[in-house]
């Protein structure tokens, strides 16, 4: 609770740098019956970190509103903004969400990671074998590239990671995104507006027209986009984007039922990846265990994986987990895949033929950091079945 005469200024800036510090994505402010409570994402999970009286309810939501350049006047409206924040030595980038409710308005602001943390993919999370793929794939010339995954699971740090590798005065590299999550120097980025009739689909056929070497389309979501990508990839340009499917090989299998020819996909997707965020164990309060025989059963582990579990501690403040890593599907299509593809394949035809030739699945990553003490067995479970 905050007591006495409050500070704005400093209770908004001391409420941006503890989302820094515990390495929140997210911060939720929402007045309830008769106090505010602000929340932080952590490793998935809602934190609540502060309430206070209704008092400077107005104050704090204008506070933030005036730091993401949005109007403070007029009828409640949803609005969006973004904030950059000063902190430490580096300038971390903020994005507000105001959200009109029947109790006044509700802020959430996503915290949005630096792009310097991700130059690396062993950091990111790949294994090494998928590293050396993604670093050859990402440069080919032309083609289409795919990142698959549930929402909120990174595939946007994932897609801004290849950008940023990709990223010099020799290429024109372009975005159509929805929202603009992150500013990246010398590319040209654009918001969608579906409401001029700037979609997807129609903005992908003016970039075309814009020289670029390297087009991030954010979504995938229709026919239209899908045709207009797999031509830009066939014509000479390197696509990337995003696609919901549970795994790699369904992201093949979603675009040939999208109605696209099997052998234009043949000719274009070069790499599809797909991933899953999990919730790492502290390291601090590590210990092995033994699983019940109903767990091991579910996970299908070889006879020698260990298996290890934190109890808790003050570290990761008793929750057992402290951080997260991404868990990674990398799937190279090879001549045999293109092949499959002609066939109209299904996906688990695509994932045999792709485990054949050396991919390992979701599973076999996520028994992997299990031995490793990296995650639970029921983390894994939870994430892949």
């Amino acid at each position: 609770m905050l007591k006495g005469k409050v500070n704005i200024v400093q209770t908004v800036n001391n409420i941006f740098m503890g989302a820094i510090e515990k390495g929140a994505s997210d911060i939720h402010i929402e007045i309830a019956k008769d106090e505010i409570v602000v929340r932080y994402r952590v490793d998935g999970e809602l934190r609540t970190i502060l309430k206070t009286g209704l008092g400077i309810a107005e104050a704090l939501v204008s506070r933030i509103k005036i730091m993401a350049g949005l109007e403070t006047t007029g009828i409640p409206r949803p609005q969006e903004g973004k904030i950059r924040f000063s902190y430490e030595d580096r300038e971390v980038d903020l994005r507000v969400s105001v959200f009109p409710i029947s109790s006044g308005e509700a802020v959430v602001v996503r915290v949005l990671e630096s792009l310097d943390v991700f130059t690396d993919f062993i950091n990111m999370g790949f294994l090494p074998k998928q590293a050396s793929i993604l670093e050859v794939e990402i440069r080919r010339p032309y083609g289409l590239i795919l990142v698959t995954g549930s929402n909120g699971s990174g595939k946007s740090t994932t897609l801004f990671s290849f950008l940023n590798k990709l990223n010099d005065p020799t290429k024109s590299l372009v975005t159509l995104e929805d929202p603009i999550e992150r500013k990246l120097a010398m590319v040209r980025q654009t918001q969608i507006n579906p409401d001029i009739g700037l979609t997807f689909a129609e903005g992908l056929k003016f970039l075309l027209r814009q020289d670029p070497d390297i087009i991030m389309v954010g979504e995938i979501r229709d026919k239209d986009t899908a045709n207009i990508s797999v031509q830009a990839a066939i014509t000479g340009h390197l696509v990337m984007s995003t696609i919901h499917t549970n795994n790699a090989a369904g992201a093949i299998v979603r675009l040939l039922n999208m109605g696209i020819e099997p052998y234009l996909l043949a000719s274009t997707v070069r790499m599809v990846t797909a991933q899953r965020l999990a919730r790492k164990n502290c390291q601090n309060c590590l210990e092995e265990i033994m699983p019940s025989s109903k767990l091991l059963e579910r996970i299908g582990a070889p006879k020698d994986c260990k298996f290890f579990k934190s109890k808790g501690c003050e570290v990761c403040e008793f929750k057992g987990t402290k951080g997260r890593i991404a868990l990674h599907e990398v799937l190279k299509i090879s001549k045999s895949i293109d092949n499959l593809i002609m066939t109209g394949p299904t996906d688990i035809q695509i994932e045999e033929m792709a485990k054949s030739e050396g991919m390992f699945t979701l599973r076999e990553v996520a028994l992997q950091r299990i031995n490793e003490g990296v995650i639970t067995i029921e983390e894994a479970l939870r994430l892949i079945e």
